[in-house]
Order: C-alpha cells, then sequence, then structure tokens
C-alpha cells in the first residue's frame, strides 16, 4: 500500500515533484512510475527517456540527486525512483510539502514557520528580543539558576561569579545585538512581553468538564517547574500520609517523578511563539497536560515511544535545564515516566499529537478511578461536595438554583454553604438577598 515513504503513479508528471520535495525533507522515499493508486502494474511505454528525464528534472528543481532505476514487474517495464533523506526542508519554487500517510500536502502559515528555522539549526527562542534590556531581567530568577547550578555541579562556582551579561553570554542568551528570546523569557518576570503563551494554567475538573478551581503560573520560565508542582501537589493532586519506619511518608496516586518529568518538558519544549498556554487539566480519574508545540520534523508519534536522541524544541532553553538538573540528554525522558508509572500499578503515559498541539495524559485504573476530587477537597462528601461544584464553576447562584440540580431542599443547601464558609472552601459576597458564594483563594492552604 501507498505510505508515507512509498507511492505509486501510472505516468510521470512534474507535478510529482511535490511527493519528492516531502520524501526529500523527512524520511525519504520511493516512487513508482507505471503503477495504478489500486496496486495495479501497467508499466510505461518510455522508460528510457525516463531514465534520463527524471534525474535532470530533479537535480535542476529540487537541487537533490536521486537513484533512478528501471525494474520489470509482472513482464512489464517500471521506472522506481529513489529519495534519500536530506535531512533539511526541499523547496519547490519556493514551496515545501510533507508527507501524511499517503498524502502529500504544501505547509503553510504557523506550520511553515519552525520548520525553516529548524532547518537553518535555529529555533524562534533563538531569535533576538527586540526592546528587551538587560534591566527587565529578573535578579532572583538569575540567583535561583547561579545557586541551582552550582549546588547540582554543572555550573562551576568560578564561572557562577561572572557577572549576569557575561553568564548570558556563556549560555548563548545574548550576544552583541542583545538579548535573544530564549534569555529573556527565562529570566523577565513578565516574559509574555516576548511570548504571549509563556505560562502554566491549571485546572481542576469533575467527570462532566466542570471547572472546580483554577491558577495561572506567570513570571520567569525558569522559575515555573517548581512553581507548577507545588500547586500540583498542595493543591490538585494531593497524597495521603503515612508512617514507614518511623517516618512520615506522603504517597500520592499518580508518580510525581513521572508528572514533574512531563511538566519540565512541556515547559522545556514549547513552541514559545504560539499565543497558547500550557494547560494542565486534573480530573477525578487523569491528568492532562497540553502542550503547544510540534515533534521534530519528520517524526511521528511512534518514535517519542521508542529510544530515541534527544531533540529539543529550544536548544538554548534546554542547555540551562540541563545544569539546573532539571532533564536528561538522552531522551530517556518517556521512558522514564513509563517505568515510573508501571511500578505502581498504572497504565503508561498516553501521547496525542495533533497538529499544533501535544497531550500526555496519566491515567488512574478504574477501580481507583474518583477518589482524586475527594482527596483535593479534605473532608468534603455529599451534599457539601455537590455545592462546592456548583460555587465552583459559577453558573448556578442562589440556594433555590442549587437545590433544584442536587435534589435537596434549601436549607439544606445553605447549611452546607455555612459549614464550606467556616472550612475556609468559600466566601460570601454581598447581602443574603443579592450576594453569591464564591471559591476562596485559599484553599491550597487547607489541607
Amino acid at each position: 500500500m501507498e505510505s508515507e515513504t512509498e507511492e505509486w503513479k501510472e505516468s510521470w508528471r512534474n507535478d510529482w515533484l511535490k511527493s519528492i520535495a516531502a520524501f526529500a525533507s523527512q524520511e525519504g522515499g520511493t516512487m513508482i512510475i507505471g503503477k495504478d493508486d489500486k496496486g495495479n502494474i501497467l508499466g510505461v511505454p518510455n522508460s528510457e527517456k525516463l531514465l534520463a528525464e527524471i534525474p535532470n528534472t530533479i537535480r535542476n528543481k529540487l537541487g537533490i540527486v536521486p537513484f533512478v532505476k528501471e525494474e520489470h514487474i509482472d513482464g512489464k517495464t517500471c521506472v522506481i525512483i529513489t529519495i534519500k533523506k536530506e535531512g533539511r526542508l526541499i523547496d519547490l519554487e519556493g514551496r515545501f510539502y510533507r508527507r501524511s500517510g499517503s498524502t502529500t500536502h504544501m505547509i503553510t502559515g504557523e506550520e511553515l514557520r519552525p520548520l525553516i528555522l529548524s532547518s537553518m539549526g535555529m529555533s524562534w527562542t533563538d531569535l533576538h528580543a527586540e526592546n528587551i534590556g538587560m534591566e527587565r531581567l529578573s535578579q532572583e530568577a538569575i540567583d535561583f539558576f547561579v545557586k541551582r547550578g552550582v549546588d547540582f555541579g554543572r555550573m562551576s562556582p568560578e564561572a557562577a561569579k561572572c557577572d549576569n551579561e557575561a553568564l548570558l553570554r556563556n549560555y548563548e542568551l545574548m550576544d552583541e545585538k542583545g538579548l535573544l528570546r530564549s534569555g529573556a523569557i527565562l529570566f523577565m518576570d513578565r516574559p509574555w512581553a516576548v511570548s504571549d503563551g509563556a505560562c502554566v494554567k491549571i485546572g481542576a475538573f469533575t467527570k462532566e468538564d466542570r471547572l472546580l478551581r483554577h491558577d495561572l503560573v506567570e513570571g520567569p520560565v525558569i522559575l515555573q517547574p517548581d512553581r507548577v508542582m507545588h500547586l500540583i501537589m498542595n493543591k490538585y493532586i494531593l497524597g495521603t500520609e503515612d508512617i514507614e519506619w518511623l517516618t512520615r511518608v506522603t504517597r500520592y496516586p499518580y508518580p510525581m517523578k513521572a508528572i514533574r518529568e512531563a511538566v519540565l518538558n512541556s515547559v522545556a519544549h514549547r513552541d514559545y511563539s504560539s499565543v497558547m498556554e500550557t494547560t494542565i487539566r486534573v480530573y477525578p480519574d487523569s491528568v492532562e497536560i497540553w502542550n503547544p508545540g510540534h515533534l521534530p520534523y519528520g517524526w511521528t508519534g511512534d518514535d517519542i515511544l521508542t529510544r530515541h536522541m534527544s531533540k529539543p524544541a529550544n536548544p538554548k532553553i534546554a542547555r540551562v535545564f540541563y545544569d539546573l538538573g532539571y532533564i536528561e540528554k538522552f531522551g530517556r525522558g518517556i521512558e522514564m515516566m513509563s517505568d515510573e508509572c508501571k511500578a505502581m500499578g498504572l497504565p503508561v503515559p498516553e501521547y496525542i499529537v495533533d497538529r499544533d498541539i501535544i497531550k500526555v495524559i496519566f491515567r488512574l485504573p478504574e477501580k481507583t478511578a474518583g477518589n482524586i476530587l475527594n482527596l483535593m477537597m479534605p473532608d468534603l462528601k455529599g451534599t457539601e461536595l455537590a455545592v462546592y461544584e456548583l460555587i465552583c464553576e459559577g453558573k448556578i447562584t442562589t440556594a433555590y438554583g442549587m437545590s433544584e440540580v442536587i435534589g435537596v431542599s434549601e436549607r439544606t443547601v445553605r447549611r452546607a454553604a455555612a459549614k464550606l464558609t467556616d472550612k475556609g472552601y468559600v466566601e460570601r459576597l454581598g447581602g443574603n438577598k443579592t450576594g453569591k458564594w464564591i471559591p476562596s483563594p485559599n484553599v491550597e492552604n487547607i489541607r
């Protein structure tokens, strides 16, 4: 069958150069001339002419050298064109093409920009941050980088003693023309001045997709992973306390090492040219991390599930994260996450690669699914839990409306809301007639 690396044509036309360019830009491929799309061998009457014409046309139009040969199949003569992987984007008259399944399509718009930069050995974050000076960087973020790098042993104490500009130059985060986007995003208090989506949204949802609570993690990107994990472990996925050999141990329903790896990958490898932020969605039975970005050109979703070389989307940001001890250079992060999940008896993470977003999903086994919601809200059961969900959703604000949805009396709803207020889960805005309950912003401190 035709595939991403093989295509069949009844006869030769210059229009097939689009597929040839796509083959060369990705994994290479083969085109058989004299075979229809149903697999029937038709042969070609002018093979000698094509053996001379096709190589010259491909060389002149695409600047690559194919291997073209004649082959007899079922007693008929076909022409076989073999294209090797070039490791770069090949253009045809200023346009670029890629294979998707057995079809060829032109790369346009937002999809094209990162691919062109990648073909030049660059990423969007390697460009200069216009009108952003050193004075806009956070000294707290720089000090964190230096201390963590020295403590972890990947930054020498001597290198840490240089001034901020020398430090950023050593890490190729700035040059004589100024800061690069990577340096600005890593260390600015307001990185959205360079990248609109340089932040992480976290939300807790019911199975029906009702939003229970949410947080937005902003500030220097170098500080975001720790802040995200603090929220996840203290507000969204609470563990249970246990005593093990006289030591208090917190047990979580998910492997936090794997969750952390996924968070680090999302921050280090996201597409910072996108206006979409990284989003973490916590459900009763799953944790989903949605990250704007693309796989390395020519990769498929299957490639990331096998052992592979590390190919960071933002090499300069990845180098900083490496020296912090956050990531390694061996491409084993996904393998490690799978191993951690298996060790806890959980399904391995799922990976969904869409056009502009990559999703990682951690799931609980069916027998334990549903417990996380209660862990996120200690002591809440029955009516209190139902009332709290409705208050968080914010669409129904009256005791009468909530009583209709839950199926209890208004008095029961008010009693539950009063208990939620006493526990610090909700607050009352306004009077009894015109006011409403809202989720407390201090829920994180309730354990």
